[in-house]
């Protein structure tokens, strides 16, 4: 039952790293950056995170390193997706 919560920590992960991406490429692009839907984009991410932390608590330490664990593994696999799209210099 515990390791079910791997694939939805590698789906949040994956949102979370890609939405990350997206919102330093806002913050940092030419432009005035919308800073209202940028900070409730960060809010956003981190009370998902935290409360798939604190459901996969709920159940069991184990499904806690669980959803950790998919989490880690969705990081490298957005920056290389990340890497592959972005335009050469």
């Amino acid at each position: 039952m515990t390791a079910l919560f791997f694939f939805p920590g590698l789906l949040l992960g994956a949102w979370h790293f890609g939405s990350l991406h997206w919102l330093a490429g806002r913050l940092t692009g030419s432009g005035q950056a919308p800073w209202g839907r940028l900070l409730a984009l960060q809010l956003l991410r981190f009370a998902l995170l935290a409360g798939a932390c604190y459901g996969a608590a709920r159940v069991g330490p184990l499904a806690l390193v669980a959803l950790g664990l998919g989490v880690l593994a969705a990081r490298p696999l957005v920056i290389h997706l990340t890497k592959t799209r972005r335009p050469p210099p």
